[in-house]
């Protein structure tokens, strides 16, 4: 690779990284971010080795682990770290938290209504559609109320 395509590989890494909406994992490159970041740098296998004190196989093997996604965190922060790189892991809720939990306490109620509801209609003490779901957002309301363990099972 030129100093011309690292160059221009640098620029799309760039914009690739820093110009994504927060809500939008930049997408890894096809051989992984390790790979993609040394080769802009115009870092070779051997020198990335040296600095992570190890082998230039073993640092290729490293890259292979990125993209199979079998490295560990440890080995990731050491790779950033010879990149000059920063490690920045986070959890991101596909969805506000009180979202989520209300979603679940509703999806977890409707099931409980239901079988209660089944077995009422079988007694022949069947109830309104419009109760059940009345009983659906009371009961969901209690789950969320109470934290109940129930949510996550």
């Amino acid at each position: 690779m030129t100093e011309k395509q690292r160059k221009l590989r640098r620029q799309q890494l760039d914009r690739q990284i820093g110009e994504l909406a927060p809500n939008v994992p930049p997408s890894a490159p096809q051989g992984g971010w390790i790979q993609a970041i040394r080769e802009a740098l115009g870092m070779t296998l051997d020198s990335f080795g040296k600095r992570l004190g190890i082998s230039r196989q073993s640092a290729h093997q490293l890259e292979l682990a990125e993209v199979k996604e079998s490295i560990t965190l440890a080995r990731l922060r050491s790779a950033a770290e010879a990149l000059e790189c920063e490690l920045i892991i986070h959890l991101r809720p596909k969805q506000p938290l009180e979202e989520l939990v209300r979603t679940r306490a509703h999806h977890i109620a409707r099931d409980i209504v239901l079988r209660t509801g089944h077995s009422m209609s079988l007694e022949e003490q069947a109830v309104s559609d419009e109760r059940i779901e009345e009983l659906i957002r009371e009961t969901a309301e209690e789950l969320v109320a109470r934290k109940d363990s129930r949510l996550w099972q």
